[in-house]
């Protein structure tokens, strides 16, 4: 049976891959090193009409950092009025915050265009690049202008206030103020998807497996995790990413059909034959030799594959996007 995404439920426009900010955690690994593209008004129109047609009647904006570039996000609100599909909400780090008249007078003008609600990202990764002054700062805004605030997450709201609220705290700090257990706090006490830079983090607690294990305890295929609509986004190059696997992608135009094998191998190998069937073909055709510390699961194993086949230039399809996935780190 052909992998084919035919209803949306809920997810997002990814505005830019470009952030301040280059989170340990981050999914699709954002940051101040990625190509400064923003998504214009044409994209954004032509995403939003083919999610409605899919059954999506609102999205969130996010990135990377939408406010970065708020000629750009005006922009992506107006396609999306266009469209006539509702933005619940924009996400935010609050890195751009500096003074606070500025930010209201910003806020104020971006509230007429269609911005009703940010999502203000709070968490100890995110304080290795941003002051708490700038995130409350940004808060304290957004309310007084009349937008609403969805804080994500307060509760590390507690954590943050340990430290000096003027100066950003990389992660190590909270490590040794917390104990080397803190990252398992953090997934306790909040959901994480694991990806991008994630597996970096989180292994120390986690652990690895030799591939083998990985590949033994596996499901026969990837298709539930490829056709999951529940948090779905599209980005500024007219991408979908499946599910939520980061740095898999296919055009917003081949939503509701089946897809072409021929145009995407690997998406087509992991719905039919999962990551085992992944692993045989990049390791036989493409010479691709496990690591020898193993992998957190069998995500990372498939992230590392890609990575391989990414390094070295393969072109059998375009499903490796954005290429800049794989060279940031």
């Amino acid at each position: 049976m052909s992998l084919a995404v035919t209803r949306l439920r809920s997810g997002g426009l990814i505005a830019t891959y470009q952030c301040q900010s280059a989170c340990p955690h981050c999914l699709y690994r954002g940051g101040p090193a990625r190509e400064p593209g923003y998504m214009d008004q044409n994209t954004a129109l032509a995403c939003c009409a083919k999610a409605l047609s899919l059954g999506a009647t609102s999205l969130h904006i996010g990135g990377g950092e939408p406010l970065a570039d708020p000629l750009g996000l005006a922009g992506v609100l107006a396609g999306a009025a266009e469209a006539g599909m509702a933005i619940e909400y924009v996400e935010t780090s609050g890195s751009w915050f500096d003074d606070p008249d500025e930010a209201r007078e910003l806020l104020a003008e971006l509230r007429e265009m269609g911005l009703t609600s940010l999502l203000v990202s709070i968490s100890p990764m995110h304080n290795g690049f941003i002051p708490l002054r700038k995130t409350l700062g940004t808060m304290e805004a957004a309310r007084e202008v009349g937008i609403g605030v969805f804080p994500w997450q307060e509760h590390f709201l507690a954590d943050l206030g340990a430290f000096d609220p003027d100066t950003v705290h990389p992660f190590h700090e909270y490590l040794s103020r917390f104990g080397p257990d803190y990252p398992s706090a953090i997934l306790e006490r909040t959901w994480m998807h694991l990806g991008g830079r994630a597996f970096d983090l989180f292994a120390p607690v986690l652990g690895r497996r030799p591939v083998a294990a990985i590949l033994a305890e596996s499901s026969a295929d990837c298709r539930a995790e490829l056709t999951d609509t529940s948090h779905f986004h599209m980005d500024l190059y007219g991408d979908y990413v499946p599910g939520l696997c980061s740095g898999l992608a296919f055009r917003v135009d081949d939503l509701g059909a089946p897809l072409d094998p021929e145009r995407y191998p690997i998406l087509c190998t992991l719905a039919e034959e999962g990551i085992r069937g992944f692993y045989d073909y990049a390791a036989n055709l493409e010479d691709y030799v496990a690591r020898p510390e193993g992998y957190v699961n069998k995500c990372e194993l498939c992230q590392d594959m890609r990575r391989h086949l990414s390094e070295r230039g393969w072109f059998e399809s375009t499903e490796l996007a954005p290429p800049e996935f794989y060279a940031s780190r």
